[in-house]
Order: structure tokens, then sequence, then C-alpha cells
């Protein structure tokens, strides 16, 4: 793999003998490499940063700009004061970018002595770009002496005096900020009739539409689900487990400016009622326009415009409970809740880094259905989910959960203690070897790692999986799964005598696995696995391929 495709890879971290490397890269990429590169180093953390320092003196003006962003991006999440010292010192580079790019950087930390800093190279005299950033940063770090340096600026500039009633709008929003985000209750009623909007992975929309069914019949697009006219609260939304959120969608008038259009919604559903009393104070919220990137002018521009109508709404990314979707092309506005506590997954206790999300287990375990017979195997258990889900569903006899990783099984057993599952057994055992029997329910998400699949063993892990499970399910049992390579999979479930349902693509972030369901027909010729690498084919041995 080449050095720019790796870097490219979004999890990939440099590793401590790699970094040297990887930092000469980002000094000598193009503009446009340097970002996946820069992304990449600031997960490597204050190691990664302290190389970018010692190669900024040799390294040109624009090799430095990147190297700073690099430092800056490391600062704001360690607590590393040479770092800090480091972007304070470059507000006197002779170059005016690296000096802007050093006032950017700091407006974006909160650590001591930056107000000082900042303020001490105001007052040296300035074009106008670098007069700009350091009055956005100054908005953004505050202070009392920030407050009366930004009350005194004027400007002969229209541009510049926006930049200035910005950050005195940024000021008066950090000055009245909570220690932490308020929670928003879910259940306060709406009162007003509203549309209900429910948001999911592409793929599972059949699944939430069934899951809400006792609300109402809903409208279906992909990735959303709509019940009109609900006027209840928003807990009684939250029985839709596979939902990755729960909100209110409203309707914009497409012939006004995004502005209006969204300022007008507002006032007209009396909406910021309901939020205001769910969150006991004026509401805090992340605004974001769909398909048009950071708009941040046109953040502070609604800002401006919710203090002049004398809206209750503060668009505060740091302090959000509710993030506003603009989507001016569909011509509607979500207003959705994301500082809650979800009383779906409290179970939930544990983590790793490649399992499951639990909206996803819990559509795996929608599909399969409980029945009280039921003896539950999921051969790669991660985190537990899945079985947590399956558990929660309905009665069964008993569980068993495999892995390879002790820590996957660790986290697996917490989880399950925490959602009280009992009559479950957890295995260091292989997927294809597990010692398990009488099984009437498969129920898994399968490994998507990339280096799976990049060494080709994704393939033949599948295969042996699958021949194994069709060895130990009974008759009338059934497999449950999001099957990373589809058409291969579908096709040797097939000829080792499985029934194949195949229920459609679901978009797992970047990746698309197909949601299987494989059946043991109740009474066959025979259980012995057939060769799942061959097939029959009007009298041919026909060699099957993944594409």
């Amino acid at each position: 793999m080449s050095e720019q495709s790796r870097f490219s890879d979004p999890g990939y971290t440099p590793a401590r003998s790699e970094l040297e490397a990887a930092v000469h890269a980002l000094i000598e990429a193009t503009d446009d490499e340097a970002t996946p590169i820069e992304r990449s180093l600031a997960r490597a953390g204050v190691p990664a940063a302290s190389l970018a320092r010692q190669n900024l003196n040799e390294a040109n003006p624009a090799s430095r700009v990147r190297l700073l962003r690099l430092i800056a991006r490391v600062a704001r999440e360690n607590s590393e004061p040479a770092l800090v010292e480091e972007l304070c010192a470059r507000l006197s580079d002779p170059n005016a970018n690296v000096q802007r790019a050093s006032v950017i950087g700091l407006g974006k930390i909160n650590q001591p002595g930056i107000e000082d800093a900042l303020l001490d190279y105001a007052a040296r005299e300035h074009a106008l770009p670098e007069q700009r950033v350091l009055i956005e940063a100054l908005g953004k770090v505050g202070g009392p002496r920030a407050v009366e340096w930004l009350v005194a600026q004027t400007s002969q500039d229209d541009f510049t005096t926006r930049v200035i009633e910005r950050a005195r709008l940024m000021l008066a929003r950090t000055a009245s900020r909570p220690a932490a985000a308020e929670l928003v209750r879910l259940d306060i009623a709406l009162g007003n009739p509203q549309t209900l909007l429910w948001t999911c992975r592409e793929g599972l929309e059949s699944i939430v539409a069934e899951q809400v069914g006792a609300l109402g019949t809903v409208e279906v697009t992909p990735g959303r689900i709509c019940l009109p006219n609900f006027a209840g609260a928003l807990s009684e939304a939250f029985i839709a487990r596979s939902a990755l959120s729960v909100g209110v969608q409203l309707q914009l008038d497409t012939g006004q400016s995004s502005i209006d259009a969204v300022i007008d919604a507002l006032k007209r559903t009396e909406i910021l009622d309901f939020m205001a009393q769910s969150n006991g104070c004026v509401p805090r919220v992340r605004l974001d326009f769909i398909g048009q990137g950071h708009q941040r002018a046109a953040v502070w521009d609604l800002q401006s415009r919710l203090v002049r109508d004398q809206l209750p709404l503060i668009a505060d990314p740091t302090a959000a409970s509710w993030e506003i979707c603009v989507d001016s092309s569909q011509g509607r506005l979500d207003i959705i809740p994301k500082r809650i506590d979800d009383p779906r997954f409290t179970w939930r206790v544990e983590e790793l880094p490649s399992a499951s999300h639990p909206t996803i287990a819990a559509a795996l375990a929608h599909v399969a259905g409980a029945n009280p017979d039921d003896v539950v195997w999921d051969p790669f258990v991660g985190s537990g989910l899945e079985l947590v889900e399956r558990a929660l569903l309905g009665p069964y006899r008993a569980i068993y959960g495999t892995d390879t990783d002790e820590r996957a099984l660790t986290a697996a057993r917490a989880n399950l203690a925490a959602a009280k599952v009992k009559h479950v057994t957890l295995y260091n055992r292989d997927a294809r070897t597990a010692p398990v029997r009488d099984i009437t329910l498969i129920i898994t998400n399968p490994p998507l790692g990339a280096r799976l699949v990049r060494d080709g063993s994704l393939g033949e892990l599948m295969e042996a999986t699958l021949t194994h499970g069709w060895r130990v399910l009974r008759p009338g049992g059934r497999w449950v799964w999001l099957s990373p390579m589809p058409a291969r999979t579908a096709s040797i479930a097939h000829h080792l005598g499985f029934k194949v349902e195949c229920l459609g693509l679901v978009d797992v972030g970047g990746l698309k696995p197909e949601l299987q369901v494989l059946r043991v027909p109740e009474r066959g010729p025979s259980t012995t696995p057939r060769s799942p690498q061959k097939a029959t084919r009007k009298g041919r041995i026909v060699t099957r391929r993944e594409g």
C-alpha cells in the first residue's frame, strides 16, 4: 500500500517508528494531500506534535502552516504547555500566513495565557486578514480583557464589521454557557401536532417502520421514517430500537432564503416553546446545513437573526443539547435532541472500537424474532450486543457467544450482566470450530475489518463459519447476519442446503453488507454439508469466485 493511500484510510494511525516519515510527508505534501496526513498524525497525539515542532525552523512558510495546524489540533486534545508555547511564539513569525495559522489555532484552545498572548499580538499593527482572524479568535477565547477589546473595535470595512459582530455574539454565548450541555427531557408532550421523525441507517427503514407501527401509518424515504400529526412525548418514539435518532421534521418555504425559511418555520410551529420546556432553559443547538459543507457564515447570520427577532435559541455547538439540520433542497428542517438519556441501551456499559452499533444489533434481533425454545449462538460475539438484543426480545432456552479476542469477551460479559441476561455461556473459541450444538438461531454481525479483506482471509473465514453453522443448526433453524461478501456467502449457503433470503444492503458507515436470513429446511435429504466452493449448473461443475 502506498503512503498516500495509507493516510487516506480513516482508521490509520502512524506507529512511533513511522512518525518521522509521516511528518516529512506532511512537510512535502501538496495542499490536497496534506489533510489526510494531518488527520492521521493528529491521532498519534503529542509525539507527532513534538516532531512537528522540531521541524518548524527548517520548513518553508507553507509547510510551517501545516505543521502548526497539526500542533494546534493536538493541543486542543492534550494539556501540553509546550505546544501552546510554540503557537504563541509563532505569533512573531515573519510570515503573515504563519501568524494567521497560530492565531486560528490558539482561538480553538481553552488554556490559561492564550487571551494575554492574543491581546499582546493585537497591540501591533496588522493587515485586514490578520485583524479578522484575531477578532474571531478573541471572540472564541473570551475573558474580560477580550470583551473590553472587542467592544472598542470598529471598522470601515463591511466584512470586518460582520466579523466583529459575530465575535461579540460568540462572547455573549460563551459567557452564558453552562458547564455541560443541558439534558433534554423526553417526557414533555409536543402539544401541537408535529411530524415525528426517525432517522436510521439506509437499508433498515422497513424494520424501523415495523417497530413503530403501533403509533400509526408512517411515510418512508431513504434513511427516514415520518409520522404526521403526532402530539405526544418523544419518549413514546423510542420503541424504535433500530432508529439512530428521534426528532421533529418541519417544512421549509423553499421560496425564501435559507435563513428566512428557518426563522419562519421556528416561529410558525411554536416548536421553540417545546424545546425550552424540555431543556428548562434557553435551548442551545448545533446547526447543520445539509449538503452545503461548513456554513459558518450562515450559522452566524442565523444567530444574528435570532438575537434581532428575540427568539429564545442559541447556536452553540460546544454545549448543544439539540441539532437542527437544514435541508433546503428537500424543503425540510429536522430538530433532533442530542443530549438525552437514551432509554433503549442503558445496558451498554462496555464498548469496542470494532463492535456493532446497538441499533444494528436490534435490527438483526427484530428480523430473527423470538421462539421460546431458542438456543442462540453468536459466533463473533464482540461486545455482545446481538445477544443482548435477542434476549430482550423474548424467551429462549440458552445463549452462547464465541470470540477469539479476550477483550471482546470481557466487554460482552459486562454488557450481558448489565442487561441481566441469564443462561448465557461465552467461550474463547474460533467460530469455525466452536463446540456448540442443537442451535436454533445464529445471529451475528461478522468482522468487516480492512485487514481481513486485504489479506484474503475474510472469504475463507465466512466459508468455514457457514459450513460449521450448517452442522450445528437444527432443522428449521435460522441464521440472521450482515454478510460482508453477499454474493459469495449466499452462493455457499445455498449449496450447503440453506434457504437463502436476501433483505438488501445496509449502510454501516461506508461499507454496505447485506442483511441475509439463512434457513435450514425442516426436513431435507441430508444435513451433511456439501462443498461450499462448487455448485452444479445443468450438469456442469462451476467454480464460483467472489467479484
